[in-house]
């Protein structure tokens, strides 16, 4: 028997139908995150505040150690930084200073020492030979569909990506660590570089997604409903 009090129409429901579903399982992709997001940045937080461990000769999965906190020695090699763009913790613009420090083994570790302002007239100088280093071990950086590409004919760059540093500065693949390191504030004549500037901006807002996505499911249904009812009415 045809319920005359609820006409949605067949082409509707089908439309709801598969509306519903695709907004149901947006949600629930969104609810699976939340867990992964939030071991993720408890992971972190606890690499961060941690004692340092001391830098392992061979590291073949940087993700592992991504932002642990490391101690090596090294010799900071005698050449020009090369500056990668960036906003300090307090949001101002000026520029990381990026170069090697290797270690007694041969292998380099690209080193960010610290943040300095765009208006800054002298660059600061940074340490040549032997030196003890503290700092978090951070992925090599990749561009984003919209990234400034980097430019390895200057020193302004705008991607830490580690393996063209290893071009800019004459190392091959294998004679890099595929990481890089954000030192620790070090000492110098002057103010700069400012160290310790590491930003993790890790945002977990899927459960306010995942509500939005069911949410809207929720309402869409409502009208849906609400439709079928008044245009058996109006029928």
């Amino acid at each position: 028997m045809t319920n005359t009090r609820f006409k949605p129409g067949l082409t509707l429901t089908v439309a709801v139908g598969l509306a519903f579903v695709i907004l149901l399982g947006l949600g629930t992709w969104q609810a699976q995150k939340i867990g992964p997001k939030t071991e993720l940045i408890e992971s972190i937080n606890a690499g961060l505040s941690a004692e340092p461990i001391e830098l392992s000769v061979h590291v073949d999965d940087p993700a592992a150690l991504a932002y642990r906190r490391v101690v090596f020695e090294g010799d900071a090699i005698d050449v020009a930084p090369l500056r990668l763009f960036g906003t300090n913790l307090d949001g101002r613009p000026g520029y990381y200073l990026y170069k090697p420090v290797v270690r007694d083994f041969g292998r380099a570790v690209f080193v960010n020492f610290g943040w300095i302002p765009m208006e800054l007239a002298d660059e600061p100088v940074l340490p040549v030979g032997p030196v003890t280093l503290s700092g978090v071990l951070v992925p090599s950086a990749t561009p984003g569909s919209f990234s400034v590409t980097n430019d390895l004919a200057k020193r302004d760059w705008f991607t830490a990506d580690v393996f063209e540093m290893g071009q800019y500065f004459g190392y091959g693949a294998k004679d890099h660590y595929h990481f890089r390191i954000f030192a620790d504030a070090i000492e110098t004549e002057g103010r700069y570089p400012l160290g310790g500037q590491l930003r993790v901006d890790i945002p977990n807002d899927h459960l306010e997604y995942m509500l939005t996505w069911y949410g809207i499911a929720l309402a869409l249904l409502g009208v849906y409903i609400a439709y079928g009812f008044r245009k058996a009415r109006d029928s």
